[in-house]
Formats: C-alpha cells, structure tokens, sequence
C-alpha cells in the first residue's frame, strides 16, 4: 500500500511537473516555479518554527503551511491571476492580498509593473510586507485596509487560531469566530488612471467593491480582472446576476469558471465562482 501511495504521488508530481512547462509562461519563469515546486511540494518540511520558505532565490514568508499550498497551488500552478498585456510597465491593483504570493507571481510575470496590494488582517500583512522587502520587489505599495462601498471603520472577522486565514474578512458569515476594527476606504478613491489587472479576492465583499467602481464611473479605467466571487455566503442571498449586470453594463465580458462539486447539485451551498471580465 505505501508503495501504491508513493508511485501515485511520483505520477502527480511529474504531471505537475510538464504541466509547469506546458504553461503560457517565459521559460524563466517557468523554471523558477519548478524550483519552487520542488522545495516548496516535494521537499516541504511542516509549518517550521520560522515560517518561512527558501525556493528560487525567494525567501517566503507564510502565516500557515496548508494556507501557503493552497495559494501556491491557486496562483502558480493554476494560473488563476494569468493575463496578457502589451504595458512592460502595467499597473495591477490586487484587493485581498493576504501574504502576498499573487505580487511575486505578478513581478515574476512583469518586473516592472507597479502594484497597489490591500490587506486588511493584521498578520497576513506583516506577512505581505516581509515578503515584498525580503526578496527587494520594487514599486510595490501595500495598504492595510479593507474595501468597502464607504470610508470608515468595519468590523474584520478572524479567527486567532488560524492567522492570516483565507477566509478572514468583514462578511461575518464568512469568518465569524473574533472580531477586531479595521480601516476601510473605497477602491474608487485609489483609481485614478489606467488599471491593467484587478485582482479581487475579500471573500463576500467583491459586489460592493465593483458596485462603487460602476457607480464612481472608475470602472472604466480597468481593461482586465479577476473577481472570486462567493456565491452562498448567506445561503438565502441570490446576487451573482447583480455582479455580472455591473460588468455588462460597463461593457466588459467574462469567463466563469468553479471548483469541482459533487453531483447532483443542492440548494443554498457555498460556492467559490471564479470571474475573469475583460473590456470588450
């Protein structure tokens, strides 16, 4: 049996492995992620009092193992924030930060684009913060605020046990363990001229960041996103036609893509739905 569990696990690592190098990528960031992959997957050592990762002249720094995967996975094997654009310079705007993994991915990509990276939760940032001046990634600025339809301070839902949480946010359905106040302001505050690339993952709050974009009219300055949008976090609350109007009436089309679920489908469950939307 624990022969079987190891010959699977050599399959899915070399599958992995070509599908890194099948990827739409520069063949210098493609043999950065192997590296990563490498250290970061095959000879991972668990949560080591340090918290931190060495891979491909990177120097990692994560709030959780399990957490640090699961955004490897989503960002570098995935894809998910992948865009194509004809700016060597571009400007990205990533809503939901947490630990920064979609800034080094985005200055993989384009190392000379400029980035505007919100985190709200307090660890998370220290996280966002190290990682950006560890590894010396220039024109980054990070904020930690929240994203909010008003200025002001909001109620951020976390839990103390599992820092840096992905999902930590200011739904309470989402994460509804403690509480603390944070700062929020409006994205629509921090747009003032071309956006290549928004990235927003707040968990349950994505409708009324794009709702303040559409209704300040700066929706209009962003050419591409990527929106995960949180379908169910009140089970009783239908709104996904309410996100996809704004970007139709903004003139942008999208692509929607979620994670596998089990057959057949139920009523009120929770799902994750992922959004790419371009300007037609």
């Amino acid at each position: 049996m624990i022969e079987r569990i190891r010959s699977l696990q050599l399959r899915h690592h070399y599958k992995v492995w070509n599908d890194i190098w099948r990827s739409p990528l520069p063949v210098d960031v493609k043999r950065t992620i192997r590296q990563m992959y490498l250290q970061a997957v095959i000879l991972r050592k668990h949560d080591a009092p340090t918290r931190s990762l060495d891979a491909a002249g990177y120097t990692i720094r994560y709030c959780t193992h399990n957490h640090f995967l699961l955004l490897f996975q989503e960002i570098f094997l995935d894809h998910s924030y992948h865009f194509v654009t004809s700016s060597r310079t571009p400007r990205i705007v990533d809503c939901g930060s947490n630990i920064g993994m979609a800034v080094v991915y985005f200055k993989l990509l384009f190392p000379d684009s400029q980035i505007l990276a919100f985190e709200p939760d307090h660890d998370a940032f220290g996280c966002l913060v190290a990682n950006i001046e560890n590894n010396d990634i220039h024109s980054v600025t990070p904020a930690n605020l929240a994203l909010a339809e008003t200025d002001g301070e909001v109620d951020f839902f976390f839990s103390e046990h599992t820092p840096g949480s992905l999902t930590s946010g200011i739904v309470r359905q989402r994460s509804s363990v403690q509480c603390r106040k944070v700062r929020a302001v409006r994205l629509s505050d921090h747009v003032d001229g071309e956006v290549d690339f928004l990235k927003i993952d707040v968990e349950g709050s994505e409708l009324g960041i794009v709702r303040d974009l559409c209704l300040t009219g700066k929706i209009r300055y962003v050419s591409q996103m990527a929106i995960e949008y949180h379908h169910h976090i009140n089970a009783d609350e239908d709104t996904f036609s309410t996100i996809l109007g704004h970007l139709e009436n903004a003139g942008f089309g999208y692509q929607i893509g979620t994670r596998h679920m089990r057959r057949p489908l139920a009523q009120r469950k929770f799902q994750d739905i992922f959004l790419y939307a371009y300007r037609k």
